[in-house]
């Protein structure tokens, strides 16, 4: 599986995270608090998105320096991108705050999730003395 797979993967897997958390709370706290939830995944899910297609869309191969700047770029606009989504969402919209940033929070833990499957196929022996 290479790094476009990869990314596009982990999209998938917020996505997923972000619908059953909307269908959690809409069944234990009611449809607002399920529509924060999810507007906070959407937010992780939509940016992150953005960051994978502009680093992977076109599939081209580029030079190091190329792809590092085209790195820093993309998480610079998906920054920008996060705080104009979160004050739209809590300014505008009025959303609840705790569901939107659990919602949001979810999103960032499948990054931690999808990890574990490559740590599990790294050799540490080697590093250890």
């Amino acid at each position: 599986m290479g790094y476009k797979s990869t990314a596009y993967n982990i999209v998938l897997a917020q996505t997923g995270i972000a619908l059953a958390l909307a269908v959690v709370c809409a069944t234990a706290w009611g449809w607002a608090t399920a529509g924060a939830a999810l507007t906070g995944a959407a937010i992780g899910v939509v940016t992150n998105l953005y960051m994978a297609v502009r680093i992977f869309g076109d599939g081209a191969v580029r030079p190091a320096q190329q792809t590092l700047q085209r790195f820093y770029s993309a998480e610079a606009v998906k920054i920008a991108m996060t705080v104009g989504l979160f004050a739209l969402a809590i300014g505008v919209f009025r959303v609840a705050f705790l569901p939107l940033i659990v919602g949001y929070s979810l999103t960032l833990m499948v990054y931690w999730l999808a990890l574990l499957p490559v740590r599990a196929k790294l050799d540490l022996s080697d590093l250890v003395p």
